[in-house]
């Protein structure tokens, strides 16, 4: 009874929203893509790499407007997770995920020189650091991992 049920409401959600219904294992198969980046969407060769072109992971509130970038985005998590395929550069992609209130993060691009973490504030550095100190004293987890000068 409860998969009728779910397969009414999603029914019901298609008529109001739009959309189709999807075949449980096509539906998981997609999910699955999605989540472990498979979905071609996510497929940059090196031929858009030395285009310049980047995959950016943005987290933003679920609830912030559309983020003005030129690409191609991919939307989750209820609108808290766009991912983005852009040759914009990362200072403009950072602005623009700040701008609603959220954080880039780079996951794909052929130069990494801006770094894959946006760059903290000296406040935020400074805690950063502090939690490093005391969770990492000897320096040997990730060393220049997030921030190069730890």
């Amino acid at each position: 009874m409860r998969v009728a049920g779910a397969v009414a409401a999603v029914s019901a959600a298609c008529l109001k929203l739009g959309g189709a219904m999807v075949d449980p294992p096509e539906a998981a198969a997609w999910w699955l893509g999605l989540r472990d980046q498979r979905q071609e969407f996510f497929a940059l060769d090196d031929g858009d790499l030395a285009r310049g072109e980047c995959l950016w992971r943005l987290s933003v509130p679920s609830t912030s407007p559309p983020v003005e970038l030129s690409g191609s985005q991919c939307i989750e998590w209820h609108g808290a997770e766009r991912w983005w395929r852009t040759s914009v550069p990362p200072r403009e992609v950072r602005a623009a995920a700040a701008s609603v209130g959220g954080h880039a993060t780079l996951i794909r691009g052929a130069d990494k020189s801006a770094g894959a973490f946006t760059p903290l504030d000296a406040v935020l550095m400074r805690i950063h650091h502090g939690l490093k100190q005391a969770f990492d004293p000897a320096g040997i987890f990730n060393p220049g991992r997030l921030y190069a000068e730890f």
